[in-house]
């Protein structure tokens, strides 16, 4: 869903630089006997961890956890480094192509693919067998996009679907009720709840990296479809209502009701325009909540479902923040494993999930207080709701993270800024998606 999930959002920290750090001279292969050498001469294994998405809160939370893992492994020591989201498929692909990946990186799922097929990423199925939890997690995690030719290739950490943010006090000022049930309520809002002279927008626009994510996200509503192609593997922006929803989706900023810099914003930059005053309404995903409880006063927001199509159907794009995996240049893939392993247990995966308000990835951990109260409880509820369509992008194709971090963005932002036509920006997207479903479908026939 990817993102994206992702605490994760507020004022970035200053970027830790990015590098292994101690790492062993063994080859590659050798875990286990570099591990066991380091036990008996009382040395310590050195393992590195890269986080793509650095917040002081999140920092401060994988370094505590990064503590209790050493604490309980004394013999092993892990380096903690961080990129901001944005920047973060760029950096993976640099570094697996220069076989400088860090032991233990956390990706999502519109990257995980491209990174396995690359040979960057280590094949944990063998590791994930043996794993004494498998039988404790829930339906999500088993149907999550963490494989790669039927391969686990990461373990989920945590599981985020779209809600609504919503500016509460704006809407009662303007005598609205809290509540965007339909997608024609969602545009008709962005009009109504827009004032540029109070410098005030209807919709927190993702105009930048990820941002055709949310597009697709409504074509597919618009359309009713669980996939962003036809049975013949063609993408449906060639289907006259989809490049009909697509124009009204991007109509939003052409007219006026985001702001002139969302042209540019990324996950940070639209959640900041909606805790600033900017904006009304931010399609986001549930981390976003303890940020905007540590950054708004209560009474003034509040999260809504997304809004339904003229079916009666929610689609909704869902998926894990940021799996744990494993690079495949790793000397120290034992000592990675237990890194991922503890991450992975049920006693952290709750604390992970209350801190960054995901949905657990243990039936257990639902049961917790904290996901039946509070903002959290809507979306913990959804994944349950038999009117839900978990639509998610094509994980399966290798340059979905291209597409969506460099590609739509480039050709998006040439329309918005009428430098290139509609028909000419959907043809442009449409093509290349095709291109890579049709190579998919040819390479992997059943």
């Amino acid at each position: 869903m990817k993102k994206r999930m992702s605490t994760m959002v507020m004022s970035m920290v200053l970027v830790l630089t990015v590098g292994l750090v101690g790492c062993s001279s063994e080859p590659a292969g050798s875990s286990s006997n570099a591990s066991g050498a380091a036990q008996s001469s009382g040395k310590k294994e050195k393992i590195s961890y890269l986080d793509p998405l650095p917040s002081p809160e999140r920092t401060a939370l994988m370094q505590d956890f990064i503590k209790q893992f050493q604490s309980k492994n004394p013999n092993i020591e892990v380096e903690y480094t961080s990129v901001p989201w944005d920047e973060a498929n760029k950096k993976w692909l640099a570094l697996g192509a220069a076989k400088q990946l860090p032991d233990v990186i956390s990706i999502d799922d519109t990257s995980l693919v491209a990174m396995s097929a690359a040979g960057y990423l280590e094949n944990l199925q063998p590791y994930y067998d043996k794993w004494d939890q498998v039988g404790n997690v829930t339906e999500a995690f088993k149907q999550a996009r963490n494989k790669y030719q039927g391969k686990v290739y990461a373990i989920p950490d945590g599981f985020l679907l779209q809600g609504l943010f919503i500016r509460s006090d704006w809407f009662k000022e303007s005598n609205l009720p809290e509540k965007i049930d339909t997608w024609d309520d969602y545009f008709k809002l962005s009009q109504q709840l827009t004032d540029p002279s109070k410098g005030r927008y209807g919709i927190s626009f993702r105009g930048g990296a990820n941002g055709i994510l949310r597009a697709m996200e409504y074509v597919m509503a618009a359309t009713h479809s669980d996939s962003w192609f036809d049975k013949d593997g063609k993408s449906i922006l060639y289907k006259p209502e989809a490049q009909a929803a697509f124009k009204k989706f991007y109509d939003i900023y052409l007219n006026g009701n985001s702001p002139k810099e969302s042209i540019n914003w990324g996950f940070n930059e639209m959640v900041q325009g909606f805790l600033n005053g900017q904006t009304a309404i931010l399609n986001q995903t549930p981390e976003v909540i303890i940020t905007a409880q540590k950054n708004m006063k209560e009474g003034t927001w509040n999260v809504v479902p997304m809004p339904k199509s003229d079916d009666g159907k929610r689609y909704i794009f869902w998926g894990y923040t940021a799996a744990y995996a494993m690079a495949a240049n790793s000397e120290h893939k034992d000592a990675a494993w237990k890194f991922i392993q503890f991450l992975s247990s049920p006693e952290i995966n709750l604390q992970y999930s209350i801190k960054n308000s995901t949905i657990p990835i243990y039936n257990d951990n639902l049961k917790d207080p904290n996901f039946s109260k509070g903002p959290i409880a809507g979306y913990a509820a959804a994944m349950a709701d038999s009117n839900i369509v978990f639509a998610g992008p094509p994980s399966h194709l290798t340059k979905l993270g291209q597409f969506s971090g460099t590609f739509a963005v480039q050709e998006t932002q040439k329309y918005l800024s009428k430098t290139q036509s509609l028909e000419d920006t959907i043809k442009h997207l449409a093509d290349f998606l095709t291109q890579e479903q049709q190579e998919y479908l040819k390479n992997n026939k059943q």
